[in-house]
């Protein structure tokens, strides 16, 4: 069967895809610490696209590795903690781009981290000025520099003559028509995809006070700062994985919104699970798997991959299990890391940057088009074990402020007649952000994944519905303090105690 959007009919076209690893990852070096290194999600996916589509279109990847892979220990040091070469990781990245564009290529952008934050920064580039000619890449550095200080009152060019003369702010539409003019750039290029885990800190940066205090985080993170979390219209789809569990006030995320106006088509998915678990790297990779088939599931009408490789990836995430645990753990339950303790992630409640200093305002972003992930709810109301293994899910950046409906409608008793409307609502009328976020959808891929564990995806379609009575509600009951040593011997029967328990039916696979 053909893929949808992969026909051709347009004539010889290359699809140009930019990969951006996270901090300190680089699959070219395939070791980390002395150790083979776990990939990424930027990596596993670069690796599951086709070099050659069904129909004949070359899809090239340029691989990027991480902030702080090169050098000595203290240089690599550096470079993750403040952020050092960032610019210079967007500035290459762009530069592939503008090289190899020709009219009518599609553009994707792809990142983890603060790799997903390079990606976005390229887009943004590419919406204020386009793509540079191979003329117009000789200007690039001091071309970047106006950008980047585009929203400075006191920014002196360092040469007031490039890219031309008597230059006004590139915040001026006057300034990219002439790049236009005078044959430097092409304008109106549009991006098919950004696709992102986990864009690290609101302000691009993540902030660490220690650093900050003395001097070691300043000039390069207020070079590289997010001034806003807007989407251009010249990116077609915007896709965002997003970690709930993410304890780290410095690994907030930067969640994206639609202005008015926008056409963008936006889906940003919370899932279970810390920073490192959503975009991948952790020893134990479901959580990653899962996120991986969503986003490929997104990518799969624009790109030619190979779906296998999502499910060799899956068989050896279990072979790990089978090694170090015993037994395979079911479809949303895998290990949940944590390296410090503290506020967690807010699914709905993110608040907008003032473009022009770089500053978080009390504005509530609008449009933000969030969904929570089916796996959040099987390991919330299955019980599933909690960060690092330690008592039930909580789901704490999600649970403290929305409570979960599941609507069968009119008649509850009815509940093999249709699959339920789930959402997650706010709790009080006085807390800000989204009032409402949606259940996502599984597509395809995850589809796959999920009906490898019968159970839980017959739970999966078929939950209890939340209209009932006090009595049918149960407390939380929570796993043993540490389930890590145990999970093995108790996992399974545990979860199928609950199914029962629930009231999950015991109907087929409906899609």
């Amino acid at each position: 069967m053909e893929t949808p959007g992969l026909s051709g009919g347009r004539g010889m076209f290359k699809r140009l895809i930019v990969a951006c690893d996270g901090t300190w990852m680089d699959s070219d070096d395939g070791s980390k610490n002395g150790k083979i290194a776990v990939p990424t999600n930027v990596t596993r996916i670069s690796r599951a696209i086709k070099a050659v589509s069904q129909d004949g279109v070359q899809q090239i990847v340029n691989y990027h590795a991480g902030v702080g892979t090169e050098g000595s220990k203290l240089s690599r040091f550096v470079g993750g903690t403040v952020g050092k070469g960032l610019s210079e990781n967007v500035r290459e990245a762009y530069s592939f781009l503008a090289n190899n564009y020709h009219h009518g290529d599609e553009i994707f952008l792809l990142g983890f981290s603060r790799g997903a934050f390079t990606a976005r920064s390229i887009g943004g580039l590419i919406g204020e000025i386009g793509l540079l000619t191979k003329k117009g890449l000789n200007a690039l550095p001091e071309v970047y520099n106006d950008v980047q200080h585009r929203r400075d009152e006191n920014y002196v060019p360092a040469h007031p003559d490039i890219p031309f003369t008597r230059k006004p702010s590139a915040s001026d539409p006057r300034y990219a028509h002439e790049l236009e003019r005078r044959g430097l750039t092409r304008l109106d290029i549009p991006i098919k995809v950004i696709a992102v885990w986990d864009t690290v800190g609101s302000l691009g940066i993540p902030r660490i006070g220690f650093f900050q205090r003395v001097g070691l985080q300043m000039r390069e993170s207020r070079a590289t700062t997010f001034y806003d979390t807007k989407l251009d219209n010249c990116v077609e789809n915007a896709f965002q994985a997003l970690a709930l569990d993410e304890s780290r006030s410095s690994f907030a995320p930067a969640v994206w919104e639609k202005p008015e106006g926008n056409r963008t088509t936006l889906r940003q998915v919370w899932f279970p699970g810390a920073h490192a678990n959503v975009g991948g790297g952790y020893d134990d990779q479901q959580i990653a798997d899962i996120s991986l088939a969503w986003m490929m599931s997104q990518l799969e009408p624009f790109l030619d991959m190979r779906d296998e490789y999502l499910f060799e990836q899956d068989e050896q995430n279990e072979k790990y299990y089978k090694k170090t645990e015993g037994i395979i753990r079911p479809w949303s339950f895998g290990r949940i890391y944590s390296e410090l303790t503290g506020l967690f992630a807010l699914g709905g409640h993110y608040t907008a940057v003032d473009p022009n200093n770089g500053k978080a305002t009390d504005r509530p972003l609008r449009q933000t088009n969030e969904y929570i992930h089916p796996s959040v709810r099987t390991r919330y109301k299955l019980e599933g074990p909690g960060v690092q293994d330690r008592g039930a899910y909580e789901a704490r950046g999600l649970t403290e402020n929305y409570r979960l409906n599941v609507d069968y409608g009119p008649d509850i008793a009815k509940v093999s007649s249709g699959d339920p409307e789930i959402f997650w609502k706010i709790r009080s009328r006085d807390t800000y952000g989204v009032r409402t976020l949606p259940e996502a959808p599984l597509w395809r891929l995850e589809r796959e994944l999920a009906r490898k564990d019968p159970k839980i995806y017959d739970y999966y379609k078929r939950p209890p519905a939340t209209q009932t009575t006090k009595k049918s509600r149960r407390a939380p009951r929570p796993l043993s303090a540490d389930m890590g040593s145990r999970v093995a011997s108790t996992l399974e029967g545990d979860v199928q105690s609950k199914i029962d328990v629930s009231g999950g039916g015991s109907g087929g696979e409906a899609e």
